[in-house]
C-alpha cells in the first residue's frame, strides 16, 4: 500500500495581506491618540477624533461579518 501524502496547506495572501493593514491601522491610529492626547489644542483633538472615527469603522467592519 501507498502511503497518500498529506495535502499542502495554502496560506492566503489576500487575507493575511488585509489582517497586517488592520492590525498597521490600528496601531497608528492609537499612536495618533496617545500622542495628540498630551498636547492642547483645536488641531489635535480633530486628529484624535479622526483617529477615534477611524477606529470605530474598522471595528463596524469586523462586526458586520458576524452579523
Amino acid at each position: 500500500m501507498s502511503a497518500q501524502p498529506e495535502p499542502r496547506r495554502t496560506i492566503d495572501v489576500r487575507g493575511l495581506l488585509v489582517g497586517l493593514l488592520a492590525a498597521a491601522v490600528f496601531v497608528g491610529c492609537l499612536a495618533v491618540v496617545v500622542v495628540n492626547q498630551q498636547t492642547v489644542g483645536w488641531p489635535n483633538l480633530a486628529a484624535m477624533l479622526g483617529a477615534l472615527a477611524a477606529l470605530i469603522a474598522m471595528l463596524a467592519l469586523y462586526n458586520r461579518r458576524f452579523r
